[in-house]
């Protein structure tokens, strides 16, 4: 509900701390013109958008109120005042009524540009018109009948000699410090620069002139009082809809998200921005990502907490916010951010990505990380089917879009499956390879499908190609295209010739994006090329580089593109070259699957089970039962149900559904996995015909 407020109450609670921002917030950026703009509004009563507060409840880092002077150069500025408050104490903040302690979400350029002129630290004035530029209805008004606005020449930065101008701090100051009206005069009126320009002027009525800064003073001030000046939204929010605010309607700032939010919150106990930094200078070339080395901080305190008390794993950013805190990061941060690197390194070294931009899916990096953490050593030790299986993994995880939806889900399992891998022991999860080997290749004309970057099996098919081959060679010099190079995804048919030599009723046409018709190369090789014929443009490198023969291989282009014999027989090429990149894939990827099965896979051994622990949540209430897997009967609350959807009905009711609440109890209870050490609906026991030991 939209409720309002006065600059008075406003400033007084940034003063109190009782409105406060949080320490991830953008800095302060408004040129001084925006808050003249901004003062100029509020006395014209144009609206100046809602201010957006929030109530926490959870602890935080905030940061003051920028009341810094403006950068000047040559000048360093001292840095803001953090302040970490704990749950605790933000408790205590809510209990007192008059506090009302809420986060800043929205509208901080504002409050600031506000704060900066009332403190004093903008110099902001209100420049009245003089009696001659007044409109003439208002010439029988009475001082105190005229509006601000029917008043205002402008607002500006510096006094205006010729009109009366007054300065807002200096308001804000006679409004919260006891003045008579002489040092009134003596300590504000007197020291403006329109008294000093005209005081000697024989035609300056000293009297009336005070009588009207009086005036002003008092029409000012009562506009700082105003209650209904602006209006805000006060949002008492959880952390998960804290997080998702920011995530989607930050539009105007810079877009944030859980990370910075857990900045905020770590902040007392361990400084993150610091640490990020402290990589980067450390690692140059490389780039860190915050939330891949979080994640994989989730999954080893969620597996230990597993471990000790059977909970299910979780890396969710709400099991993030809410349970991982500064000595977990103290503990684990640098040797998981090393453990990052290495897994970088591993993935360039063996051609896996050309470089971090075009790695597919970034999170896959997590899997990566703990296979590395159980391994005990570098991935350089690794056994020669460890490291067959990793590749397998690293590919068919890729092609079958594993990690597009579901991603949370998808890591925990991958991460379970190659902490097997690392201590040399098998899967007996049924289900795990039979889906990770149906990819969306099956043949080479499904890569004619794949035209955007954005796309995982894109970037896959490229890094692919780097891959099958050892390191794709630079075009201009024949070396090894390296993982700092810039990198851009090249036409090898140019866009422009296609468009020029293909007629619109070609087929073919629609494939100038294709992933078939890209390979990648440093992109200052690309932007020389232009919209020449492939013979042409090659020709000239050629002249550079007489090896190009050797270079063009790599990418899996026939060397007679050299003579154009392609020029004109743009269809052939994609059919050639399409062909024997799905070669290659079916041959490195799609053939491996029953060797893999046969190295890694091992049947589970079947046992007579009579009981499953199993449990059902619904608004986060959670039940505990227990099912027979060979009578599909369920133990709940001391009553035995004749089959699952009775027993989750009966179940979601005293969770608090209303009467006759229909469920599908095959995807309401759900189990412990002991093979994948996953959460699973029991529909998955029936499906599978699984028996759980």
């Amino acid at each position: 509900m939209e409720r309002t407020h006065s600059i008075e109450s406003l400033i007084k609670d940034v003063q109190n701390e009782y409105a406060v921002l949080p320490e991830f917030q953008r800095d302060f950026v408004w040129e001084i013109a925006k808050t003249v703009d901004l003062f100029d509004s509020i006395v014209k009563d144009i609206f100046i958008g809602a201010i957006i507060y929030g109530v926490p409840s959870f602890e935080i880092t905030t940061r003051a109120v920028d009341d810094r002077e403006r950068k000047t150069r040559g000048k360093r500025r001292n840095t803001l005042l953090v302040k970490h408050f704990s749950k605790a104490q933000i408790d205590e903040k809510q209990k007192i009524d008059k506090s009302n302690f809420r986060l800043i979400l929205d509208g901080q350029q504002r409050i600031t540009s506000m704060y900066r002129a009332l403190e004093g630290v903008d110099d902001i004035y209100f420049i009245r018109k003089n009696d001659s530029e007044l409109d003439n209805d208002l010439s029988d008004k009475k001082l105190s009948e005229q509006t601000l606005e029917e008043v205002l020449y402008n607002f500006d930065t510096e006094e205006d000699d010729t009109r009366m101008s007054i300065k807002l701090s200096d308001v804000w100051k006679t409004m919260n410090e006891d003045y008579f009206e002489d040092e009134l005069k003596n300590t504000f009126f007197k020291k403006t620069s329109y008294y000093k320009a005209n005081s000697e002027d024989s035609n300056f009525n000293e009297i009336e002139e005070f009588r009207i800064y009086l005036s002003l003073q008092k029409k000012i001030q009562n506009l700082f009082k105003a209650e209904k000046l602006l209006s805000y939204y006060l949002l008492d929010m959880s952390l998960d809809r804290f997080v998702l605010f920011f995530e989607r309607s930050n539009s105007r700032g810079v877009q944030l998200n859980f990370i910075d939010i857990l900045t905020a919150k770590l902040y007392e106990g361990f400084n993150l921005k610091k640490k990020i930094k402290e990589f980067e200078s450390k690692n140059s070339g490389y780039e860190i990502s915050p939330e891949i080395i979080v994640r994989a901080i989730a999954y080893i305190v969620s597996r230990d907490r597993f471990e000790e008390s059977g909970k299910g794993m979780e890396i969710h950013r709400t099991f993030i916010l809410t349970e991982l805190n500064a000595e977990h990061f103290n503990l684990y941060w640098e040797k998981v951010s090393n453990w990052y690197k290495k897994t970088l390194e591993f993935l360039f070294n063996n051609h896996l990505a050309i470089s971090q931009y075009w790695i597919p899916y970034p999170n896959m990096i997590i899997p990566l990380i703990i296979f590395q953490k159980e391994l005990g050593y570098g991935f350089d030790q690794m056994n020669d089917n460890q490291r067959e299986f990793i590749f397998y993994w690293y590919w068919c995880s890729i092609f079958s879009q594993r990690y597009t939806g579901s991603s949370n889900e998808k890591i925990i399992q991958d991460c379970n499956i190659l902490s097997l891998i690392a201590k040399g022991e098998k899967i007996k999860d049924r289900t795990f390879l039979n889906k990770l080997s149906k990819i969306a290749i099956t043949s080479w004309g499904d890569l004619y499908s794949y035209d955007k970057r954005q796309n995982a099996v894109y970037r896959g098919i490229l890094n692919f190609i780097n891959y099958s081959v050892k390191g794709l060679l630079d075009w201009n010099n024949t070396s090894k295209i390296n993982f700092m190079d810039n990198i851009d995804d090249h036409h090898i048919f140019p866009r422009d010739f296609i468009d020029k030599n293909l007629s619109d009723d070609d087929p073919n046409k629609d494939f100038i994006n294709s992933v078939v018709n890209r390979t990648l190369i440093p992109k200052i090789t690309n932007i020389k090329i232009g919209n020449k014929a492939p013979s042409a443009y090659l020709s000239e490198i050629k002249q550079r580089n007489p090896s190009i023969e050797q270079s063009l291989k790599t990418h899996y282009i026939d060397t007679d593109i050299l003579n154009g014999q392609y020029d004109n027989n743009f269809g052939f090429f994609l059919e050639l070259r399409a062909g024997e990149i799905f070669n290659q894939i079916k041959t490195e990827v799609v053939d491996k699957f029953q060797e893999i099965k046969d190295m890694h896979y091992q049947e589970p051994q079947n046992v007579n089970v009579t009981s499953v622990k199993i449990s059902a949540t619904y608004y986060n209430k959670k039940v505990d039962a227990v099912f027979n897997p060979q009578s599909k009967t369920i133990q709940y609350n001391g009553e035995l149900f004749d089959s699952p959807s009775s027993a989750g009905m009966k179940a979601k009711q005293d969770l608090g559904a209303p009467e006759g609440a229909t469920v599908n109890g095959w995807r309401f209870w759900k189990y412990l996995d002991p093979y994948s050490n996953e959460t699973k609906f029991i529909d998955h026991l029936r499906q599978e015909d699984t028996n759980v030991s």
